[in-house]
């Protein structure tokens, strides 16, 4: 088993490092679960934030890649100090390792940092219980479940 380690937070900017985390979108949204180029290129990234996990990996031969890319998450501004969580992915490789974790931390940390009192995110319903365990909620009067790209999502939220 492959041993994950110097797992950093990197805030990267646009549009010289997007291709870091559209290589990992590309790879979890379209590549593992089906969803269409077209769905995940959605026009948005240059008004965006971004950020990337980022490690090291040793493999059981004993060699080690440094600086492996490993998720992302975006921060799509809105109005009247909202952001919108989105695109978080994690590789499948490194999941269960608290990289969703770490990265929604740090989008919550640049929220709280840069005049945001509120974050919004559509979740794919299955994965609703992850973001609860990091303090978002579904709000009564807004818990419908709404079909987004063929998947049901479910919005949550957080007050800063």
């Amino acid at each position: 088993m492959s041993k994950f380690t110097n797992i950093k937070i990197i805030h990267i900017e646009y549009p010289n490092e997007i291709h870091r985390a559209l290589a990992i979108r590309r790879k979890v949204f379209i590549e593992e679960q089906g969803y269409s180029e077209a769905i995940e290129k959605d026009g948005h990234d240059s008004i965006c934030q971004h950020w990337i996990a980022s490690c090291d990996i040793e493999y059981q031969d004993g060699t080690i890649e440094h600086n492996v890319d490993i998720g992302n998450v975006r921060l799509v501004p809105k109005t009247d100090g909202l952001a919108k969580l989105g695109r978080l992915a994690v590789l499948s490789s490194a999941r269960g390792l608290q990289i969703g974790r770490l990265l929604v931390e740090a989008f919550i940390d640049y929220c709280k940092n840069n005049n945001y009192n509120t974050i919004v995110l559509h979740s794919q319903y299955p994965k609703r219980g992850f973001y609860e365990k990091t303090g978002f909620r579904i709000e009564d009067g807004d818990d419908e479940i709404f079909d987004e790209a063929g998947t049901p999502h479910v919005r949550m939220w957080m007050r800063l």
